[in-house]
């Protein structure tokens, strides 16, 4: 079958200054002039994540301009139609009125509430904000109710080098063992990092803080239930010893001072199990698929390197191209899976490569794809108001780079589990206002479900609602959107923020955005009509599918 099909060559002649791989957490926030992290661990479990920073003053009012203008944009008030005429000259504005200190930091307040609203860091508080002629001292606190909750955030996010992977457990002495363990390649990036680090004279500390007597730990410093990394950019032995840290995992023991621990806690299952809770899908029982699944090729894309001979023997650590924020060597196929006459398909999970091999019956490596990792999505999740055709959805297909001599992938063979569904039961919300009192009544599509409409903002082509739905389980699965009025159309999805069950009830926190393709005159919008829906007559099949003859040339 042709295809439309992308090739990507990567020449790499030498390793160059570069930046970590997917924008990786290398210390500190950057290179800062006094970045300090501490996280603290309470024998309940309870953790506080403290961030404290010095920082120019002109980078902060720098990020409050660029806010103001985001935040304008999503509420419709600053036009970004392209076909719009140009606006006439405008005499020479006077130069912008500096804001005072108190003005400064009253707008910080502002930006950071809206960031932790909208689900950028849930819990994040200010606990000091110091604004002077040059600088700001910003301290920032997030607390988490248990180690789960912890390690259900991105290590990333701790502040500490280049780990990726943490691991709490308790040891056969029934003291606590924490591991950390380094990204994937991050030794290639040292000698950079210490450049950076000596010329933007860096000064960062990261501590941890445990409720027991430590009894080892890697970091360089160590003090009764408190161990930390120092860096000094002026400082050669703390540079030094931060590089070492980035070479091999880091564990620390400690007496457990109240610690318990049932079984070891890893962060990457943690992150997968928070994903999965915050895209819940209904608890089916998976049965395999009967007649009527379809899949159909879209693209392929082939991405291969060379190097030149003088360029790869500086590749110490291995090759791997991924270093510079490029692909990895293989073949991703995309392909459209369509569920049978009559159903609709709303994710799909599990997917993995059972097999593949080209014209010559040559087969094709494929990797085991991890089910929690493995990448698809459903176009009628992400689509506006109309189900793509057919109810379809899209899926990537991984594996290695066939022969150079192949000319087809003769076969490819496939496994998925696809949620798919009969239909929704809808309902409509007309005049809807913003009240956060007011709780509105779904029993139409789901007994027990309540919608609370928080606030409305945006004006002309754009709409945006920050909303609560509280009531079973169940709500996880509603969806609602903007009713669109435009006669050119336009989209509208939602997006969760935060979702959090105690018993019996959930509460899930929304927000619903929509933009339409015929702005107004300007004139105040009407308010919205929502569409309300629910799923009907979910099932959870395992699919098995095939794709054959894909055009390699």
């Amino acid at each position: 079958m042709k295809l439309l099909r992308y090739s990507s060559l990567a020449v790499v002649v030498v390793a160059l200054s570069v930046a970590p791989a997917g924008g990786q957490y290398f210390g500190g926030g950057g290179f800062g002039q006094g970045d300090s992290h501490t996280l603290t661990i309470r024998p309940d479990g309870s953790c506080a994540m403290t961030n404290a920073s010095i920082m120019p003053r002109k980078s902060l009012e720098a990020q409050v301009t660029s806010w103001e203008r985001y935040s304008k944009m999503a509420k419709g008030t600053v036009s970004e139609d392209e076909n719009a005429p140009p606006a006439p000259p405008q005499p020479a504005k006077p130069e912008q009125k500096t804001l005072s200190n108190e003005e400064l930091a009253a707008k910080l307040r502002e930006m950071y509430q809206q960031r932790s609203n909208f689900g950028g860091e849930d819990g994040l508080k200010i606990e000091k904000l110091e604004v002077s002629t040059n600088t700001v001292q910003l301290v920032t606190q997030r607390d988490f109710a248990s180690l789960k909750e912890l390690l259900s955030e991105s290590v990333h996010s701790w502040g500490l080098l280049s780990y990726d992977e943490v691991r709490f457990e308790t040891d056969t002495n029934r003291n606590l063992r924490i591991s950390f363990h380094p990204l994937q390649d991050a030794t290639r990036y040292t000698k950079n990092i210490m450049s950076g680090w000596k010329a933007a004279r860096t000064k960062y500390e990261w501590k941890l803080m445990l409720p027991g007597k430590i009894l080892s730990s890697g970091l360089p410093a160590t003090e009764g239930n408190q161990t930390w990394l120092p860096l000094d950019g002026e400082k050669q032995e703390t540079l030094d010893a931060a590089l070492k840290l980035m070479a091999a995992p880091l564990v620390i023991t400690a007496e457990a001072g109240g610690i318990q621990l049932d079984e070891p806690l890893e962060s990457k299952k943690l992150v997968r199990a928070a994903w999965r809770l915050s895209n819940p899908e209904p608890d089916l029982p998976i049965t395999d698929a009967g007649a009527g699944f379809l899949a159909e090729p879209v693209s392929l894309n082939l991405s291969t390197i060379h190097y030149f001979p003088e360029g790869k023997k500086h590749f110490k650590n291995g090759p791997e191209v991924s270093t510079f924020g490029m692909e990895t060597p293989g073949t991703v196929v995309s392909a459209k899976l369509f569920p049978p006459k009559g159903r609709l398909i709303k994710s799909v999970s599990g997917l993995r490569v059972k097999a593949a091999k080209d014209d010559k019956g040559r087969a094709i490596s494929t990797s085991a794809d991890d089910s929690d990792t493995a990448e698809s999505y459903s176009e009628f999740a992400f689509s506006s108001d109309q189900p793509e055709k057919g109810g379809a959805a899209r899926v990537q297909l991984r594996l290695g780079v066939p022969a150079p001599d192949a000319k087809t992938i003769e076969e490819l063979n496939c496994e998925a589990v696809a949620l798919t569904m009969g239909g929704w039961k809808e309902m409509v919300l007309t005049n809807v206002q913003a009240d956060a009192k007011k709780e509105i009544d779904l029993g139409e599509v789901l007994p027990g479900a309540k919608l609370i409409v928080k606030k409305i903002s945006g004006k002309s082509s754009q709409t945006t609602i920050e909303a609560r739905l509280e009531g079973p389980a169940a709500v996880n699965q509603l969806d609602v959107r903007i009713k669109l009025g435009g006669r050119r159309g336009g989209s509208s999805n939602i997006s969760n923020q935060r979702n959090t069950t105690s018993g019996k009830q959930t509460t899930r926190n929304v927000t619903i955005h929509a933009y339409e393709y015929a702005p107004g005159d300007g004139a105040k919008s009407p308010p919205p009509t929502l569409l309300v829906r629910y799923p009907q007559d979910m099932k959870r099949e395992r699919v098995n599918f095939k794709l054959t003859t894909l055009d390699l040339l």
